[in-house]
């Protein structure tokens, strides 16, 4: 008696869900506490202890109270129950255990087509021992997905959407969405698939031929035959999943009953003729024996025997008489593998488990096993016992053989209508989890509109009812099969891919509690699916993959704003940059090879958008990283974490390759030289250093003029509320920036379900320019000293200037021709006008990167200008040298010769050279095979009629000039000479262009190959 008492509390449990509110409080406590994930932050606790319940209790009431809006939804609020705890109304939903829930689903999916009517027509077309190769086929890549859908089962919480959720929580959401629409595909086609095999059932069994003549078998007849049992699950699909499950168990409990009495069969019933139908017209207009169309044809049932079974052995592909074609071994593995690809109906209903990480795995492996033992103990009865005639045109022969006719088509009829059930509801839910994660906005918004209270999406069972009547339209079910078998193929594609790749990402997360799965058996199961997809049909495999890739594109221009899941993408980037950083050796580095990896220091990028746009041109697939300095006094805030992601915005918002770096420092000359030292990672660090110029100009606010564009496709209608608009119309229009900084914060709180939106807003707050009369937080001499310091540490240094007035949109809108000028003369040594050392190089190359890349390239000219003494020098000879070198050097520029012997002579200070300064004549630059770095001339004063001069000079050349390089002299050393170094600069620079004042001090340029 005890004994039977355990079973029957052991049966209890298995099948029939408890709806006491205890029960309910245990599924709280062991369903994964996804509670916490929703709303509790990481720093409080939260104790689970016996002695705690009145804590809980009032945890979760004052949640309830906090989340009032979230308790109507069917997927994350809070509830009341009638002694006043809290549950998640999710809960309500998750009334399934393992064996309705998983187990007999699929092994009901699978059964379905397979058992009674396919494995006869596999036999007969690809005989026994192709059958067992081509069943060894397809539960190889279904056991070997199984293993990656258990992996990611155990790996964390599982809401609705089966497999749909695993592969978006994995691979992204462009991915998720796009293998989640192809799988609600695939599930509705399979449904049609059963529904159309049920009709053929029906028509074959009590159709014209047979003994009661019922059923028509033509087109229209079958397709209202469909569409009433497509009805009648409908009808179930609408009352609940709880009603599936009853469902479910006891037809799984009929169809091993039935299976059980076909077995018997095998072993009772003694040799006889089979009856082949009239259905099958192929036999019967094909038999010139046949008198007259009244005869019937007959196959023979020959028990056991070795004859038939050696006749059986091996393949005999012939027409199938339901669709006219020829088979191959392609076409039958396709149709089989339609007829089994039922594995995810457990994994579909996730949304209604209790404990999806436990009876998935349990639940799937124990399906799997036992559905694989069935097959193939049938596929010997039935090739030991029939002969290949009667398997051929009839492939319902086994309610011929068996004890009571009546016995298989009443399996058939069951199992096919459980996996019409199961079909319905997976599709739905795969429907309805699209519409909570809003991957196709709005578009789905009706689904969520369509759910009842307790969770039944019924809007997407009606979807889903429509388009399975679309898809029986198409007739037979061999039509349907390769197409059902590609996109299930492609879907278990994407799950294996999901674990290989979370694999291979060597994430600390990806911990399992399910251990019997590797990154080999993803692989296996991966390249099996996708081969076995061109293997079916090359054809069909291509446009679904085209399809497929066509989704991913689509979906990836549009924003996603509650998929804050994360994206194993993010992983496996991490994963191989930290691989090749370690292979990246700085020591093996060869100047053929150099490239920019620029430092650019921003004090506030209101006032630097011009600038950050061009430095982001100049880098030519190098480094570019933004660093900025924040004066820290010992403060408990760290003011760089909170700002950071501002300028992660700016950067998506500019759509510019660059990299942000923060430091915190007592002043700005120490966090600058942090920057200097510390940027970049192993061997990506910055060669050069760019700062903007110190002057008295008022900053302009560049930021509030700068045209940005969001994408809004399919951007969920709730997330267009009018403060975005009234947002960007201030950053065009406003002047008050605190106001629309206020702005922002005001509206942070309508945005909070979308970091997207809340881009817009994070570019606005970026602190208030400099105004006028304003002391600056960096005087000259800390300036200077941070040129010094970059210098020092072999770093090379520009200086930007006047790039407020660049107007880079005009140059492509005008479609004119405008120059890039470069003046490689070193304006405080006039001696060395004619010699070309490190930084006249650098410049060169420099300026040949910009002129290299859009618009540049199309509408710029690159021109170098010598400053010669017409009197004594001979300008064609050092302008053919100039030339030469330049065409060593590979740069297409035009030369031009100024004179400035007018300039010269006002020089009132003579020159003071080094006795080894790194120059390069021209006239031996030809010969040359590289340049080599030494310290160049530090600056002298020199008199302000000599720079007033140089900057004349440079204006009458300036006419419709875009940019200027120019020579940037050493810092002096002495600290009283820092004011006079940053002013002479400035009258250089006076009323040019935007100019870039560059210092190299290592070879950049190769002219061997």
């Amino acid at each position: 008696m005890n004994s039977l008492n355990r079973l029957r509390s052991s049966i209890n449990r298995s099948f029939i869900s408890s709806k006491t509110n205890d029960s309910n409080s245990d599924l709280v406590a062991q369903e994964g506490f996804s509670i916490l994930n929703r709303h509790f932050t990481a720093h409080k606790r939260f104790d689970l202890s016996a002695n705690s319940q009145q804590q809980f209790a009032a945890s979760l009431e004052t949640l309830n109270q906090i989340n009032n809006t979230l308790s109507q939804s069917s997927t994350g609020g809070i509830e009341r129950n009638g002694d006043n705890s809290g549950v998640v109304s999710n809960n309500k939903k998750r009334t399934l255990n393992t064996i309705p829930g998983v187990f007999c689903p699929i092994a009901l999916s699978m059964f379905a087509i397979s058992i009674f009517m396919r494995m006869s027509f596999v036999i007969a077309h690809a005989g026994v021992l192709q059958a067992l190769l081509q069943l060894g086929l397809c539960f190889l890549i279904l056991f070997c997905t199984l293993l990656s859908v258990c992996a990611l089962a155990t790996n964390g919480a599982i809401d609705g959407g089966g497999v749909y959720h695993m592969i978006s929580r994995t691979l992204g959401p462009e991915f998720g969405g796009a293998i989640g629409l192809l799988f609600f595909c695939a599930n509705i086609i399979s449904n049609g698939q059963s529904v159309a095999a049920l009709v053929e059932a029906l028509v074959e069994s009590f159709g014209r031929g047979s003994e009661s003549n019922i059923f028509h078998g033509t087109h229209w007849w079958r397709f209202l035959y469909g569409t009433l049992i497509n009805m009648v699950s409908l009808i179930t699909c609408l009352l609940g999943s709880s009603l599936f499950s009853v469902a479910a168990f006891f037809i799984f409990i009929l169809v091993c009953f039935v299976y059980l009495m076909v077995v018997l069969s095998f072993f009772i019933v003694g040799p006889h003729l089979v009856l082949i139908p009239k259905v099958n017209s192929y036999a019967y207009d094909n038999q010139p024996f046949l008198n007259n169309k009244t005869d019937f044809l007959y196959g023979h049932y020959t028990s056991f025997s070795s004859a038939t079974m050696k006749e059986n052995l091996y393949g005999n592909y012939t027409i199938d008489y339901t669709t006219g074609n020829t088979m191959n071994f392609a076409t039958v593995f396709g149709i089989l593998f339609s007829s089994i690809t039922g594995l995810l109906a457990g994994a579909n209903m996730s949304g209604e488990l209790k404990q999806p990480s436990r009876s998935i795995p349990s639940g799937s492996i124990s399906a799997i096993v036992f559905v694989f033992f069935i097959f193939t103990t049938e596929t010997f009865l039935i090739a030991g016992t029939t002969d290949r005639y009667t398997l051929l045109n009839n492939y319902l022969f086994l309610q011929d053989i068996n004890i009571w006719k009546p016995f298989v088509i009443i399996g058939i009829i069951a199992a096919v209508f459980s996996a019409c059930l199961s079909g319905m509801i997976g599709a739905s839910r795969i429907l309805e989890a699209l519409s909570a994660d809003e991957i196709f906005g709005s578009m789905l918004h009706w689904v969520r509109l369509g759910t009842t209270r307790r969770g039944n999406p019924m809007a997407a069972v009606l979807f889903t009812f429509i388009l399975v009547e679309l898809t029986l339209l198409i007739g037979s079910m061999n039509k349907i099969a390769r197409i059902v078998t590609i996109f299930f193929l492609l879907a278990y594609f994407a799950v294996n891919l999901s674990c290989l790749a979370l694999d291979l990402a060597s994430a600390p997360n990806f911990r399992p509690t399910f251990k019997y799965f590797s990154w080999h058996t993803a692989l296996i199961g991966a390249i099996g699916a996708i081969t076995m997809c061109f293997i079916v049909s090359a054809v069909f495999a291509s446009i679904a993959i085209g399809i497929l890739v066509g989704l991913i594109a689509m979906l990836h221009l549009r924003d996603f704003p509650r998929a804050s899941w994360g994206s194993i993408s993010q992983a496996l980037i991490f994963h191989q940059v930290r691989k090749y950083l370690l292979l990246l050796d700085p020591r093996k580095e060869h100047v053929k090879f150099w490239r920019p990896q620029l430092l650019l220091l921003v004090a506030n990028p209101r006032s630097a958008m011009n600038l950050i746009d061009f430095i982001n041109d100049m880098k030519k697939g190098g480094l570019f990283i933004l660093g900025h300095v924040k004066v820290n006094n010992h403060c408990s805030n760290d003011t760089c974490t909170s700002e950071y992601p501002y300028w992660i915005s700016l950067i998506d918002h500019m759509k510019i390759k660059a990299f942000v770096d923060m430091t915190a420092a007592p002043n700005i000359r120490d966090g600058a030289t942090q920057l200097i030292r510390l940027s970049g990672l192993g061997g990506l660090r910055p060669n050069t250093v760019i700062l903007g110029f110190y002057d008295d100009t008022i900053p302009e606010d560049k930021l509030r003029s700068r045209p940005f564009f969001k994408r809004h496709w399919l951007i969920p209608t709730r997330l267009r509320n009018p403060s975005l608009l009234r947002l960007q119309h201030q950053m065009s229009g406003s002047d008050d920036v605190e106001s629309t900084s206020n702005i922002g914060r005001q509206n942070s709180s309508n945005t909070l379900a979308s970091s997207n939106d809340n881009d817009l807003q994070s570019i606005l707050q970026f602190p208030v320019l400099r105004q006028k009369n304003e002391e600056k937080l960096l005087d000259v001499s800390s300036y200077v000293q941070i040129i010094q310091d970059a210098l020092y540490l072999n770093k090379s240094v520009c200086l930007a200037r006047n790039f407020p007035l660049l107007k880079k949109d005009n140059i492509e809108v005008d479609k004119r021709k405008v120059f890039v000028d470069v003046w490689p003369v070193n304006f405080i040594f006039p001696e060395t006008s004619k010699q070309f050392d490190v930084t006249c190089l650098y410049m060169l190359q420099l300026a040949t990167i910009v002129s290299m890349v859009k618009p540049w390239k199309t509408h710029a000219v690159l021109r170098v200008f010598l400053c010669i003494d017409a009197l004594n020098d001979n300008a064609f000879r050092i302008q053919h040298y100039l030339d030469e070198l330049l065409s060593q050097l590979r740069i297409n520029a035009q030369t031009r010769m100024v004179s400035w012997e007018n300039v010269t002579n006002v020089l009132n200070n003579p020159s003071i050279i080094n006795e080894n300064p790194a120059t390069i004549p021209i006239d031996q630059a030809q010969t040359a095979n590289s340049t080599t770095a030494s310290p160049t001339n530090e600056f002298i004063d020199v008199n302000n009629e000599y720079i007033r001069s140089i900057n004349e000079l440079i204006r009458q050349q300036c006419d419709n000039t875009s940019c200027l390089y120019l020579y940037l002299p050493r810092p002096p050393r002495d600290k009283s000479l820092f004011p006079r170094y940053i002013k002479v600069l400035e009258m250089i620079s006076n009323n040019l262009p935007p100019v870039m004042f560059v210092h190299g001090v290592s070879s950049v340029t190769c002219i061997q190959l």
